[in-house]
């Protein structure tokens, strides 16, 4: 294992050092090559030596939770777990048929409208709806020296005005419907129709918003090379101003650092959803 860091000196200003930690890798990879000598390590954020991948497994849940499962997979792995959203989804059952568990888990967490990754030797799972509702911590403004290059994108395919719950239990005599239109809902005439077992108008509703959210999350995209900048992390969000119709607030969903020709930071962004 190793613990890795950026460190900026003189970087600011003169006589000023900061630095960015990186959290905890596991070696999966050396490489040795001459001339000249050099030696090149490769390092994962996703343990080998445990069995989240590349192990197919079989095994059930009854009467439980989405962090109680994601829990057990984190202990069986000997990581941690940062389950960081109020919402935990319950199950009567759960199975997992020749997965891996870190496929398994995924499969999960995008059912119940949640994001998934492995930093840190933890797992962590959180609501990207919560975390855009955070402050934003800069604003880009195109034509500042900092910028290198970008590249932005927005479309209408597969992108949902409004969804609609419509779910009838034969064992009951009324069906449960919901619909849900966001404010300044998607240029589109198109209605996401969700037919999947709900109890409640709560639970339709909270179906509702998670799937039109999975549907739209993606329409409007932007990626950005930028002078290394250690203040950028994935999670984090920004403002974009002075770009025309692309203007607004932005959640980064990758912040990759290299210093290939100098140090830069890369980042890939992604438009907020409002109201869900």
């Amino acid at each position: 294992m190793v613990k890795a860091k950026i460190v900026r000196e003189n970087w600011e200003k003169d006589g000023e050092t900061d630095e960015l930690p990186l959290g905890q890798f596991e070696l999966d990879e050396i490489e040795t090559a001459s001339p000249p000598s050099t030696v090149t390590i490769k390092a994962t954020s996703i343990p080998e030596s445990a069995s989240l991948r590349g192990e197919n497994k079989n095994r059930a849940w009854e009467k439980t939770k989405l962090s109680v499962v994601a829990g057990d997979i984190a202990a069986g792995a000997g990581l941690k777990l940062f389950y960081d959203t109020d919402d935990d989804p319950e199950h009567d059952r759960i199975e997992q048929t020749e997965e891996s568990d870190l496929a398994f888990l995924q499969r999960l967490c995008n059912d119940a409208g949640l994001a998934l990754k492995v930093s840190d030797s933890q797992i962590v799972i959180f609501d990207e709806a919560k975390y855009e509702q955070v402050e934003v911590i800069d604003t880009i403004i195109k034509g500042e020296a900092h910028i290198i290059s970008y590249r932005a994108r927005t479309t209408l395919t597969g992108i949902y005005s409004s969804s609609r719950v419509d779910y009838h239990d034969t064992g009951q005599k009324d069906s449960i419907k919901y619909e849900f239109t966001p404010p300044n809902p998607p240029k589109t005439g198109r209605v996401l129709v969700i037919n999947e077992r709900v109890t409640s108008i709560a639970e339709a509703e909270r179906l509702a918003k998670k799937k039109l959210r999975e549907a739209n999350k993606d329409g409007t995209t932007f990626s950005l090379s930028l002078a290394g900048d250690i203040k950028y992390l994935a999670g984090l969000t920004v403002n974009l101003s002075g770009w025309g119709a692309f203007d607004g607030k932005y959640i980064i969903t990758q912040a990759g650092h290299s210093q290939q020709g100098g140090y830069t930071t890369n980042l890939e962004l992604r438009k907020c959803l409002e109201g869900y």
